[in-house]
C-alpha cells in the first residue's frame, strides 16, 4: 500500500521475535511497518541481561535496539515501525535528534485521536528504572501526555537505513508487566502505575491517523 509523501505501508503479522528480527531492504525509501504481533511478550532491549525477566517460560524475546523492556500484547498495544533510508531528508545523524520529526508525527497523531496535550520530548532521562522498564525513562521524540508516556520511541541504525520502533498502549497493566521483571522493588512497582497514558482508540483509527499525519 503507498500513501502520499513516497511512503510504502506494510502490514506484518508473526510472533513478536520474528517481527523483531526483520531487517529493512539496504535500499529502502520510506517505509512505516504496522505490526500484528501474535502473542503476548515481554521484550528486552539489547544491554538488558537475561535474568531482567522473572520466567521465560511466558514469552521473552529480544529486540536489538537500546532501552528499558516493553510488554507487547496484541490487543493492549499498538506497534509501528518506521524505516528510511539514509539519502531522505529526514535522515539525522545525530541519533539524539534523529526522532524528533517521529515524535511530532505521533503528536499530531494523538491530537486527530482526541489526545491534544503531547509533548514531544528533546532529550534522553533514564530516571531511577528506565533502563530496566522503557516507559518509565524519557527519551527523544517519545511523546508525554502529563508527565506519562504515550508514545515509546526506540531506534536501530545501520550505516544506510534507520528503523524506529514505537509503541503505544491502548490499554495499560502495569501489574502484570510488573509480575514478568525480576525486580521485585515496590519504588518500580508504584513507578509503573502512572509510566504510561494509555489511548483508547482501534487500532485501525490509530494506523489511519498515523499514516495521515506522516510527512508529504
Amino acid at each position: 500500500m503507498s500513501a502520499g509523501g513516497g511512503w510504502t505501508i506494510r502490514r506484518l503479522s508473526g510472533t513478536v521475535e520474528e517481527l523483531h528480527g526483520l531487517n529493512p531492504d539496504p535500499d529502502v525509501d520510506r517505509e512505516a511497518w504496522l505490526m500484528s504481533p501474535h502473542e503476548t511478550a515481554l521484550v528486552l532491549g539489547s544491554a538488558q541481561p537475561d535474568h531482567a525477566a522473572a520466567s521465560h517460560e511466558a514469552g521473552v524475546v529480544r529486540r536489538r535496539s537500546a532501552g528499558g523492556a516493553v510488554l507487547v500484547a496484541p490487543d493492549d498495544s499498538v506497534w509501528i515501525d518506521v524505516v528510511i533510508g539514509r539519502s531522505d531528508p529526514l535522515w539525522e545523524s545525530d541519533v539524539n535528534q534523529a526522532p524528533l520529526w517521529l515524535g511530532e508525527v505521533w503528536a499530531a497523531t494523538l491530537a486527530s485521536l482526541g489526545v491534544a496535550n503531547g509533548e514531544v520530548f528533546d532529550r534522553y532521562e533514564p530516571g531511577p528504572w528506565g533502563r530496566l522498564a522503557c516507559f518509565t525513562s524519557r527519551g527523544p521524540g517519545e511523546v508525554l501526555v502529563s508527565g506519562s508516556k504515550a508514545v515509546g520511541i526506540t531506534q536501530r541504525r545501520t550505516r544506510t537505513t534507520a528503523r524506529f520502533q514505537t509503541l503505544l498502549y491502548r490499554r495499560w497493566a502495569p501489574e502484570e508487566f510488573f509480575t514478568r521483571l525480576a525486580e521485585s522493588s515496590e519504588q518500580l512497582r508504584v513507578a509503573l502505575l502512572t509510566a504510561a497514558w494509555p489511548v483508547d482508540a482501534h487500532p485501525d483509527q490509530v494506523h489511519s491517523a498515523f499514516i495521515s499525519c506522516l510527512p508529504r
